[in-house]
């Protein structure tokens, strides 16, 4: 398979089969195929080779890292590490709770490992028991980069054409609400309690029993140490924006400091969970496979062996070689530096690198020294004393200056196109105004289409030539959008399916060429009405368009809905300048919280995906437009994030939160621009002989 030889097969996944395989320079590694059926689905497929790109820019701590990926015979697959462990479900089952120790390696293994796939701008989407391996290097995730692919693929996933394992699913993806780092901070904190308790949080049951359980029960945690008690109720509560981050997790667990005192403290004995074998053995799944490892068709690499060995449990999808492995650093660039692990018993085989000390010290350059001697040497009972995930990040990152834990690092740059530095820049397409010819706002030649940002490929979607269709917004599932068309008679609120099918207007009592929001769950979508001669935020419901509510009832100009979570944001000139504000999106003419404050005008707001964050044009003249950040509950100081001499509006965040896309430009040629949300690498990733504004990102 390429330059791979399929040694043998290793089980079955929700993807395909999963093959050991030999790389050209003789490791062992995890080849995954992907299905029969799946191949033939150009979404996914092409899901897949974004999702797996991505993956292989993920930090390998704590992490099986991807390695490759490429197709063979007309299948996709993608090669990682080959991790020789026991996963966590198969531990449990056989041996009950986690010991202390174990529990807070696992728990900040697997933190570690979420800091790492939410930087690179992944969420894992299915992580569990069954996905993470228990190895001589520590817990180590695997399989994230995939359930994205296969959520794409909806006529081949199972129960609820969702993508996920039932009892560790986050609420908001059994509602098909938006999917954010969030979700994978709630399968932590299930995670956490089943290593602790031998159950998970929410019990037993079938899809359907879980799923409620998920969404209306209370956990039972069961009685955890401190700082996982509340950090694992914390990371259970049902509203994803009451969650903390990874980097909260792992931080808190460490005491919160960054520096390597801090969190080479949080060091345990680790009692690896995978007997020791003498060295030059391997291990084989059972007896009907020695002998006769089977070769996917169609793929070349003949089996090699009459032993076939393979990872010690249930999910064996990826690759270590043990202690003193020196990770992708012998096959990729020495930008990829691989899984070194932190620490182990003094006199073993494999002692930690001595880190620099004293004023102006540097970590050594280079990759890790190979280490000398067996690899594997049982010493005693086996016992070897590893650091907990946290010690690998810092050792890692003081032997190459990779990876800083440190509030507050999200807003310095980073060297552009580091595997461990800030989230790239993503593929998700956003949804855009193309216009056919230039002209607005005087002349509208608008059309509706997707922008594919790393490509900075547009294409139409909904084009009728005579028509003004604006300012597009895509449902929360991404299977619909929702846009303004304007005629000579009326302003109208129009849906239609992604795929350009399907359009039906909802209702022709919009007020001007105005933007709307769609609710969380798809369901509803807030817009400006006419309601007699004032402007009014009414929210229509999709399945039953004459039932409107409104949520505002003053005389003010406003404009410019936006929705996150239960709070719908507009702006209102209710004290004479346009001023950003919230109100409750479920209850009529609530009470409004003023989010800005400035002494000029200000609007297009726009919500982070938490909900936390809002972005906004500030307008202090008309030709002077830049994009600010602040906090959405009005208490924060605001940011400048854009100060280029051009006129920037329409600010919308990516799904993961780290960029931001705007429109710039004189209005009647506007282009798209992407920032990271520190403000660095700001480029265009529009077409340069294209016009196209009003992009929608979320």
């Amino acid at each position: 398979m390429g330059s791979y030889t399929i040694i043998g097969r290793i089980g079955e996944g929700g993807m395909g089969a999963v093959y050991l395989g030999r790389g050209p320079d003789g490791r062992q590694v995890a080849i995954k195929v992907v299905r029969p059926e799946l191949a033939q689905d150009a979404g996914f497929v092409a899901r897949f080779r974004e999702e797996v790109a991505s993956a292989e820019r993920v930090a390998s701590f704590c992490t099986a890292q991807v390695l490759d990926h490429g197709e063979d015979a007309g299948r996709a697959y993608m090669v990682t590490e080959f991790i020789d462990g026991v996963s966590l479900k198969d531990y449990v089952k056989e041996h009950g709770e986690l010991s202390p120790g174990m529990l807070q390696g696992v728990a900040v293994g697997v933190a570690a490992a979420l800091v790492a796939i939410h930087s690179a701008g992944l969420i894992h989407r299915d992580l569990k028991p069954a996905n993470v391996m228990l190895s001589f290097s520590g817990p180590r995730v695997i399989d994230f980069g995939i359930a994205r692919a296969l959520d794409v693929a909806s006529g081949l996933t199972m129960t609820g054409q969702l993508v996920g394992s039932p009892g560790w699913m986050a609420p908001e993806r059994i509602l098909q609400q938006q999917v954010t780092t969030a979700v994978d901070i709630f399968s932590w904190g299930c995670l956490v309690a089943f290593a602790r308790n031998g159950i998970n949080p929410f019990g037993t049951g079938d899809f359907s029993v879980m799923s409620a359980r998920l969404v209306h029960a209370d956990p039972q945690v069961g009685d955890l140490p401190s700082p996982l008690d509340r950090l694992v109720r914390a990371a259970l509560d049902k509203d994803p924006r009451n969650r903390p981050t990874a980097r909260d997790l792992l931080l808190t667990m460490v005491g919160g400091e960054s520096s390597e005192a801090a969190v080479l403290s949080t060091m345990t004995a680790w009692q690896s969970p995978v007997p020791l074998l003498p060295q030059g053995q391997t291990r084989v799944l059972g007896d009907e496979q020695q002998g006769r490892p089977e070769t996917p068709r169609g793929l070349s690499g003949p089996p090699q062996g009459n032993g076939m060995p393979v990872a010690y449990g249930a999910q064996p999808t990826a690759l270590d070689q043990g202690p003193g492995s020196r990770g992708a650093y012998d096959q990729r660039t020495s930008t990829r530096p691989g899984g070194h692990p932190a620490t182990v018993a003094a006199g073993s085989p494999m002692e930690s690198p001595t880190l620099p000390s004293g004023p102006g010290a540097r970590p050594p350059s280079g990759p890790p020294p190979a280490p000398s001697g067996p690899q594997r040497e049982s010493r005693g009972r086996g016992r070897v004393l590893l650091a907990g995930a946290a010690a690998v990040v810092v050792v890692a990152a003081a032997v190459t200056g990779w990876f800083v834990l440190k509030s507050g690092d999200g807003d310095k740059p980073s060297s552009k196109g580091s595997a461990a530095g800030p989230a790239p820049l993503p593929s998700d397409p956003l949804v855009v105004r193309i216009d056919r010819k230039p002209g607005w706002p005087s002349q509208c030649y608008g059309s509706i289409g997707t922008l594919v940002p790393t490509t900075t490929v547009a294409k139409t979607v909904f084009d009728d030539a005579d028509k003004c269709d604006i300012l597009p917004r895509w449902s929360p599932d991404r299977k619909s959008i929702a846009f303004t068309r304007a005629t000579a008679a009326a302003n109208e609120l129009w849906v239609g399916n992604a795929d350009g099918s399907g359009t039906r207007m909802i209702t022709n009592q919009m007020s001007g060429r105005s933007r709307v929001a769609w609710s969380p769950d798809g369901k509803r979508i807030a817009f400006l009405a006419k309601v007699g001669t004032g402007r009014q935020i009414d929210v229509v419901t999709l399945s039953n368009p004459s039932a409107l509510l409104q949520l505002t009832n003053d005389n003010s100009g406003k404009d410019d809905p936006a929705w996150c979570g239960s709070r719908v944001g507009f702006w209102s000139d209710r004290t004479g300048t346009q001023q950003i504000y919230t109100v409750d999106a479920n209850k009529a003419g609530g009470p409004a919280i003023q989010v800005t404050k400035a002494d000029h005008d200000v609007n297009d707001p726009s919500f982070s995906p938490d909900c936390k964050q809002m972005a906004y044009t500030d307008q202090p003249a008309k030709t002077d437009r830049h994009l600010w950040i602040t906090a959405a509950n009005g208490l924060g100081t605001p940011r400048q994030l854009t100060s280029d001499a051009t006129r920037d509006m329409d600010a919308t965040w990516s799904p993961n939160g780290a960029w931001i896309a705007f429109a710039r430009g004189a209005t009647e040629k506007p282009s798209i621009w992407a920032i990271r949300t520190n403000g660095k690498d700001e480029q265009q990733i529009s077409p340069k002989n294209q016009f196209m504004a009003h992009p929608d990102w979320s």
